[in-house]
């Protein structure tokens, strides 16, 4: 697979972060470029103001993510979704696609104390999801909160040390977050953010896959090493401006869009 689990989960998932902090109405803009050449794209957009101040906020937000450039041409790869809480403790996460023409669907509720329920399971590869163990999945969480949570964590602490067990219907892993240092950015030809920073890094520790085999050696992530670096800048609410992942030729770079 090239880019469908991770990058493309990743990507999906800066929604909850990049408008934690927003007030209605709001759309913010991600490019992702392989070497110079554009290979994704992703709106999203709030419908209610947020805060960081409870555990789980009360959000509504939609997103449309898609492959570009001569990536679509490997992988034509278009989605929707919204991701809305309905309890202080409770949230859905919902995404519809086409996938190289194949539809997938995901509804997933999760819980802040309980394992995460399936509603809906539709995967373009055709798998069936993997089955929720109350124990093991307890407490378990959706791609995109690590991201949230991190947020949350430099906000209060100034670092980002954590490890999150996540489940996702169709493999569940551990990821560790670390932090790595503050950092300046300089802006680039993209019109990329320029300023302080805080960098942290991503780790996928371990896995269970509905798939054998789903998170290893396939583009951009080599081999055994899954890793994402994350820029969060502290001028504008530790939101993320950068995102870098290594491919097996150069690196795979995100940057919020500066207006």
């Amino acid at each position: 697979m090239l880019i469908k689990n991770n990058f493309i989960g990743l990507c999906i998932g800066l929604n909850i972060l990049l408008l934690s902090f927003f007030v209605e109405s709001k759309e913010f803009d991600y490019r992702f470029h392989w070497m110079s050449l554009p290979v994704a794209t992703l709106s999203i957009n709030s419908n209610e103001p947020l805060s960081i101040s409870n555990k789980i906020n009360r959000f509504d937000i939609k997103f449309k993510l898609s492959t570009q450039g001569p990536l679509k041409l490997y992988r034509n790869y278009s989605s929707e979704g919204s991701i809305k809480n309905n309890t202080t403790t409770s949230w859905d996460y919902y995404l519809f696609g086409q996938d190289r023409g194949k539809p997938e669907e995901k509804l997933i509720r999760y819980f802040l104390d309980n394992a995460p329920k399936i509603k809906k399971f539709v995967d373009d590869s055709g798998v069936s999801p993997i089955t929720v163990n109350s124990s093991l999945d307890k407490g378990a969480i959706d791609p995109f909160t690590i991201l949230l949570k991190t947020m949350q964590q430099l906000s209060i602490e100034q670092k980002c040390n954590n490890t999150y067990l996540v489940m996702d219907g169709k493999r569940r892993y551990k990821a560790k977050l670390t932090f790595i240092g503050k950092e300046y950015l300089n802006m680039n030809k993209l019109k990329g953010f320029l300023g302080d920073t805080h960098h942290c890094q991503l780790s996928v520790l371990s896995n269970e896959s509905k798939a054998t085999g789903i998170m290893k050696n396939y583009w951009p992530f080599n081999g055994d090493e899954k890793v994402v670096d994350m820029w969060f800048a502290e001028g504008m609410n530790f939101q993320p401006v950068k995102f870098e992942l290594k491919a097996p030729l150069g690196k795979i770079i995100g940057r919020l869009v500066i207006k």
